[in-house]
């Protein structure tokens, strides 16, 4: 009888869904002595391999021997492997943001490569069903009504509290289901999952809303749009979003004159801007504050410090005050009448001012001048008269502008911000830009770049300038 080499029993994990938040429950990792994180099992990355184990060749004087059988994993056998790895991987990177988006990237060109163009393609024609589907569910009261159930809810239930047809429930509640927005525990019996948990944050359910509302209509009309200005590039008013609102007139009413006309959308708005200003990491906790504006600070307290332009609530000032609350100077923040009066707590260090970025501006000779994702919402001519009038009031040899913004790539954009640039011309006329349109933008406005502060493609950078002709106080680009 011929030998053969016994193949290791694997357990295949099974897969979870997808959370933006803590899952209910820990992931399963592999039970190791005295370790924090789990150890991969050489046998599982011996069993993902197909090439047999080295024989030792026999001697030369010994009688000859016959090869043995190896009897090679299968591929669906290898899949499953792959599935248990890729289920450990998955445990790890959770605790690692950059391993994390590293596996991402990986399992996404996996993903890439074994779709066929066809299937690539349905995907896309079927992409705008699924908002659709999500925003009935959220207007009929259908999520929160299953999140907020202790216990799964059948489809009569569902049609009680919502007063939706049960046959409408169970078709829009299909595609949730099989995206796992929501699980289906017995037929039309439906429980949440953490990503129908997470939309009933408020800041990602406001942003839904905005961003169903307004760029959603206006994605759909941009082929449109853009077909009737002979493909031109989008670079001023009126453009997508009014376009979309206005029919052949184009509304006059842009974006966010809309949002400033709608009070429960603007609620939508205020809350999307202050919950991703609150995730993201203080500009200060990556690049080195006191080297780009605390070391030649004036330290008297009747000065400036730091002027947040279009600070929205004040989240980043009210923030970098409390990062250095021993630093002299005045710590402000700047919106509009309509922001300014929605604030309802701020530290009392920080000032709240009125203003509108297209106006002169107020607060002369500060020592920076701090805008934060306030240009990709603008064409280059908007940008233009914001820069003209904040140059206007710098100090020269002393005042600094700051602009924590995406700077693009030149190839190999990576998705979120190329869809994001997409995004904003449809609602805004606005674009993500290059370092080189960064340059040639500040240049026609009177400035120069100090440097360009940047981490990695995929997350936004900090762009230090000076007025023209003043030698830079930061490293060489």
């Amino acid at each position: 009888m011929e030998p053969t080499i016994e193949l290791p029993s694997i357990e295949v994990l099974s897969s979870e869904p997808q959370s933006t938040e803590l899952p209910k429950t820990k992931p399963p990792v592999m039970e190791t002595p005295s370790m924090e994180t789990p150890i991969i099992e050489p046998s599982i990355l011996e069993f993902l391999t197909i090439e047999p184990p080295a024989m030792e060749s026999p001697a030369m004087d010994s009688p000859a021997m016959e090869s043995p059988m190896i009897e090679l994993p299968t591929l669906h056998e290898r899949i499953e492997s792959l599935q248990a790895l890729l289920q450990i991987l998955t445990a790890e990177a959770r605790q690692d943001e950059h391993a994390r988006k590293e596996l991402l990237g990986v399992t996404m060109k996996a993903m890439a490569s074994l779709e066929t163009p066809a299937e690539t393609i349905l995907r896309m024609m079927h992409s705008p069903i699924v908002p659709s589907v999500m925003m009935t569910i959220i207007k009929m009261g259908a999520l929160h009504a299953i999140v907020n159930s202790d216990t799964p809810m059948t489809v009569t239930q569902l049609a009680n509290v919502t007063g939706a047809d049960e046959l409408l429930l169970v078709r829009l509640l299909r595609p949730l289901v099989a995206l796992r927005f929501f699980l289906e525990t017995d037929v039309e019996t439906y429980t949440s999952t953490p990503i129908s948990q997470a939309m009933t944050i408020p800041h990602i359910l406001g942003g839904f809303q905005f961003l169903s509302a307004g760029a959603t209509k206006s994605l759909a009309y941009l082929p449109e749009y853009l077909a009737m200005t002979h493909f031109r590039s989008v670079n001023s008013f009126p453009g997508p979003f009014e376009y979309a609102m206005g029919g052949d007139n184009s509304a006059k009413q842009g974006m966010f004159e809309w949002l400033i006309s709608d009070p429960l959308m603007l609620a939508n708005w205020h809350a999307f801007m202050s919950g991703r200003r609150g995730q993201r990491k203080q500009w200060y906790d990556i690049f080195p504050a006191d080297k780009i504006i605390l070391e030649g600070a004036s330290h008297g307290d009747d000065g400036t410090l730091l002027v947040d332009i279009g600070g929205g609530e004040g989240q980043d000032a009210e923030s970098f005050r409390t990062k250095f609350p021993d630093v002299a100077g005045r710590v402000v923040v700047q919106d509009l009448p309509e922001v300014i009066c929605t604030i309802e707590k701020l530290d009392h260090r920080v000032m709240r001012m009125e203003h509108d970025f297209f106006m002169s501006q107020p607060v002369k000779d500060a020592r920076a001048y701090y805008f934060r994702n306030i240009f990709h919402n603008w064409p280059d001519s908007s940008c233009l008269k914001i820069l003209e009038n904040t140059a206007l009031a710098m100090k020269r040899g002393y005042s600094k502008l700051l602009m924590f913004e995406w700077v693009l790539p030149e190839r190999d954009v990576p998705l979120f911000p190329a869809l994001l640039d997409i995004n904003l011309m449809a609602l805004l006329s606005g674009m993500e830009r290059t370092e080189a349109q960064w340059r040639k933008l500040l240049d026609s406005a009177g400035f120069e770049i100090v440097k360009f502060w940047k981490t990695s493609p995929d997350t936004e950078g900090m762009i230090e300038a000076v007025l023209k002709g003043e030698v830079g106080s930061s490293d060489e680009l």
